[in-house]
């Protein structure tokens, strides 16, 4: 009773108070058969992710029995035995964090491979595999890149394959790693059945953590994650298709709410769920970053998507189409890439990004790509051709082909461009099929390729190899002599499959720019990384478990979202029932909020309004009879 008192005074106050569900099972949307016992409570798996020179990532999901503060412990060694252990350390993970944890692993060597796992409620994960950057001298780098990842299209037989290769720097991911649509909704197919979760489309941070959750219980996807780093760059179906900064295309603010809380939400689930270095988020989603592979290659990830991009214009008569305020990038990112491009010494820069910059036919924009910003699409061409080599490399993902164009700012032009000789082109594109979502045949059944294919190449010079209906990855050999780009097909209706065919290698020499067709894939690394183990290792509870701190009662895991335009929510583990006083102040040092609670023991979150405040920076300070418990900075946008 006296709980029940407790609640409602809560919302007699003006506070909502709840504990929070597990974003599984079936009452959460998740049912319990895609979940292997014999992986708990570590059922995803574990992921690596954003190498540097001296420092990765390392993530996995703990999915407890009952929902509490779960202390973690993580190990790095040299050896899948764990015999070179190089670091370890605890951490603490709860439902504010959805039982994600994420570790930036520092003081590490360069080009080195590293093993490692984490023990939880007695069980251990598996063991990842993950590698550092190398430094300078390097003379050698092999990447995986794909996108387009749609569970319900087909099997990820793609992660399978790029699990199985033991020679790979990084895996590439440029976008659509999860899709949001309901079941039976875009790319569903009645051959392969494979059914969203939860079915219904994505719209609140619990539906995209559920989502992420889901898609990571893949084996294919989980092995992939094991054996390699990843490099992510979000596109628009992690958020709603056609994102832009303020809207979606299919966003409808009178059914679904508002968009940026829809955005915010699906942003921070991504954070959450991916394994990638990232400032604290606060509202603002810039996760655009470089990576040096030594003196060899810098490669820039880029957002086009979610940052600063405005909306789309309708067609090239909209008078939007030319506006030259209207922009893809924005001046912030823009400058930090030409600035990140003038620092480097590498032989190669290389851009990761979402949308195709090379056109596909004159006179012919795409609203969705790089075509369909003109203005800002003429700023990079024109800095990638003030570069006196011709060694930039652009990766695309987004379009569910395979395509490999030489850039040219005029490729219908003969005087110009010549395809034979490079003559009139600053570098060449590579864009990635489909990991599995909807190909050309798929979204138009009944259509044939190769008339198709050989139209396209005969109106577009510059377009090198073309394929509009394989799955599959490109695996990027990149020598200090030239780069290749291998394209690899898969199939995605059957589980398990064996296929992995190459179909088309095409390269570039240093300084040439222009593409030439390899008669075989790229000679691969001679040192073979031995892989990470399939099944996790016998548990031992030598090393010392995290808990709360001796003698505390209460944890504070944060406070989101936060800068919040009013309403924040507390995440609040405590060991015993207790009486917490909760007070806001002004930088004035004036009290505008000010609330006593009876919490039980647990976890819980606790939402508080500062609508009624101005703009501007508070004071959250939480107090108990032993005295402060916590304080965190709050702003109010």
């Amino acid at each position: 009773m006296r709980r029940l008192v407790a609640i409602l005074f809560l919302i007699s106050a003006g506070f909502t108070f709840a504990q929070n569900g597990f974003t599984h099972g079936p009452d959460q949307g998740i049912e319990q058969s895609y979940f292997d016992p014999s992986l708990a409570p570590f059922y995803h798996g574990v992921a690596s992710g954003d190498p540097l020179e001296d420092r990765v990532i390392i993530w996995t999901r703990v999915t407890p029995a009952k929902d509490t503060l779960v202390p973690v412990n993580w190990v790095m060694a040299l050896d899948t035995g764990f015999q070179n252990v190089v670091a370890r350390g605890s951490y603490e993970t709860d439902y504010t964090k959805d039982y994600t944890v994420k570790i930036d692993v520092k003081a590490l060597q360069p080009n080195t491979t590293y093993y490692y796992h984490f023990s939880a409620l007695n069980k251990n994960s598996v063991t990842g595999r993950t590698r550092t950057l190398p430094g300078n001298n390097t003379q050698h780098v092999r990447l995986a890149f794909g996108s387009c990842s749609n569970y319900q299209m087909g099997y990820f037989n793609s992660y399978k394959k790029i699990a199985e290769r033991n020679d790979l720097d990084a895996v590439l991911h440029l976008g659509d790693y999860i899709y949001e649509y309901a079941t039976y909704g875009y790319g569903y197919s009645v051959e392969i059945g494979r059914e969203h979760r939860p079915n219904h489309e994505i719209l609140t941070l619990d539906d995209y953590r559920i989502r992420h959750n889901f898609y990571k219980l893949d084996p294919d996807l989980k092995a992939a994650h094991q054996q390699h780093p990843f490099i992510c760059i979000w596109d628009d179906h992690e958020i709603a298709n056609n994102t832009y900064e303020t809207g979606a295309a299919n966003h409808q603010e009178l059914s679904e709410g508002d968009f940026q809380t829809r955005k915010e939400g699906a942003i921070r689930a991504y954070l959450e769920w991916m394994p990638i270095r990232h400032p604290e988020f606060t509202g603002d989603p810039k996760i655009y970053r470089s990576f040096s592979f030594g003196d060899l290659l810098d490669l820039h990830m880029l957002d086009t998507r979610v940052e600063d991009r405005d909306q789309p214009a309708i067609n090239v008569q909209d008078p939007l189409f030319n506006d030259t305020s209207r922009l893809l990038l924005g001046d912030v990112q823009r400058n930090w890439l030409f600035d990140k491009m003038d620092e480097s010494d590498a032989t190669w820069r290389i851009i990761g990004n979402q949308i195709m910059i090379s056109e596909t036919g004159e006179n012919d924009a795409d609203m969705d790509s790089w075509t369909g910003y003109p203005y800002e699409r003429q700023l990079v061409i024109d800095k990638l051709k003030s570069y006196t080599d011709k060694n930039s490399v652009v990766l695309t993902g987004d379009t569910h082909r395979s395509w490999a164009f030489d850039l040219s700012e005029h490729p219908f032009d003969g005087t110009s461009y010549e395809p034979l000789t490079g003559q009139g082109t600053f570098g060449v594109e590579i864009c990635s099929p489909s990991l599995a979502s909807p190909n050309r045949n798929e979204s138009n059944p009944g259509t044939s390729q190769l008339p198709d294919q050989m139209a396209l190449l005969v109106e577009n010079p510059h377009l090198r190899y073309v394929d509009l209906d394989n799955h599959g990855y490109v695996i990027l050999d990149i020598t200090d002599l030239k780069m290749q780009a291998d394209f690899f097909y898969t199939e995605t209706t059957v589980p398990n499959s064996t296929k992995d065919s190459l179909a088309r290698s095409v390269f570039t020499y240093v300084n040439e720019g222009y593409l030439q067709e390899a008669l075989s894939a790229a000679t691969g690394k001679e040192n073979q990384m031995i892989p990470a183990p399939s099944t996790p290792r016998p548990y031992s509870d030598s090393t010392p478990t995290l808990g709360l701190e001796q003698g505390s009662n209460y944890f504070l895991s944060g406070v989101y979202p936060n800068p919040s335009s009013g309403q924040f929510t507390l995440g609040l583990t405590n060991n015993t029932e207790e009486v917490i006083d909760l007070k806001v102040f002004d930088l004035k040092g004036r009290l505008v909020l000010d609330k006593a609670m009876n919490i039980p023991s647990g976890n819980h979150k606790i939402v508080f309004n500062l609508d009624k405040e101005s703009k501007g920076v508070y004071i959250l300070k939480i107090n108990s009879k032993n005295g402060t418990l916590s304080t965190r900075k709050l702003v109010k946008k």
